[in-house]
């Protein structure tokens, strides 16, 4: 089986608002991180991978199998979107062997199953805590254990950790890796960070398009030299935002040490320091290359 998933000049219309623009773009085994701001496009490309949408035009097939073939692909993908929820009333443990009803798993594969995905996802202790007494991070977990109780070939996760608290998103994040193993995991955010602990290869949409794909380390050699640092007082720090694109303030007493971004065609600024770009520099860089910000 091809593992892999392809989009060919892949464009989405709602009416004559454009929400995708001649995508194209390969999907390999392993941990793929999708970033981009909200609005970008990307939840409108999960939904056609997972055939919850069609393209207006171009293909898009899931390990060889166009994604027009719906029924097909959805035996393959386990999805997660950003909105997940189930009945507030259920327990962890009803509200999988309904969803698993729903998918066509027999009763007691059911029975050999839950409790196998709710160790695997750390609720095992929860089985009989209702879904309106777990926390938001406790209720992700649990439609990540209901994306892959089919044993998916491809796992999409849509936005999965905004709102949750550090701790919990670094659970989360860990979670995901462990899960990836011979699977295509797919990572919508636009949390930068995310992407900088999970994935090596990333794809940056905005307004539709694709206008980066490569790995990490690519992205951050692209920003080398246009990153600097300087220490101003805080009265200084609005009009130096003005001037540049800040990428970070960090305030220090009376003073700011503050980030920010030069274009070629800047040119220095005085006792500022150029200093190693790391991932959000270099995404707010690349975004600010591409008129993405301002």
């Amino acid at each position: 089986m091809d593992m892999k998933i392809e989009l060919k000049d892949v464009s989405k219309f709602y009416g004559r608002k454009q929400a995708l623009d001649h995508v194209n773009l390969e999907i390999h085994k392993g941990m793929f991180g999708l970033l981009g701001r909200n609005g970008a496009g990307k939840t409108t490309l999960m939904k056609i991978i997972t055939t919850l949408l069609g393209p207006s035009s171009g293909e898009c097939t899931v390990c060889g199998v166009n994604v027009r073939e719906a029924v097909k692909v959805r035996q393959m993908i386990g999805y997660l979107p950003q909105d997940f929820s189930m009945y507030g009333n259920m327990t962890a443990y009803e509200a999988l062997d309904y969803l698993g009803l729903l998918s066509g798993i027999h009763k007691q594969g059911r029975k050999e199953i839950i409790p196998d995905l709710l160790e695997k996802v750390n609720l095992k202790s929860n089985l009989r805590t209702k879904v309106k007494a777990m926390s938001g991070g406790m209720r992700r977990r649990l439609g990540i254990a209901q994306a892959i109780m089919h044993n998916p070939k491809v796992i999409i996760v849509d936005e999965p950790t905004a709102g949750l608290d550090p701790e919990e998103r670094m659970r989360f994040r860990n979670l995901l890796t462990e899960i990836a193993g011979e699977r295509i995991v797919i990572l919508s955010t636009h949390i930068v960070g995310d992407i900088e602990a999970t994935c090596e290869q990333i794809a940056v949409m905005d307004q539709g398009r694709i206008i980066f794909k490569g790995t990490v380390s690519q992205l951050l050699e692209d920003a080398i030299g246009h990153i600097y640092e300087i220490k101003v007082s805080r009265i200084e720090v609005e009009e130096l935002k003005k001037q540049y694109e800040v990428t970070n303030v960090f305030m220090q007493s009376s003073e700011a040490m503050v980030r920010f971004i030069i274009k070629d065609n800047d040119g220095g600024v005085g006792a500022a320091k150029m200093v190693q770009p790391n991932v959000e520099d270099a995404y707010m860089y690349l975004m600010h290359k591409n008129g993405g910000v301002k």
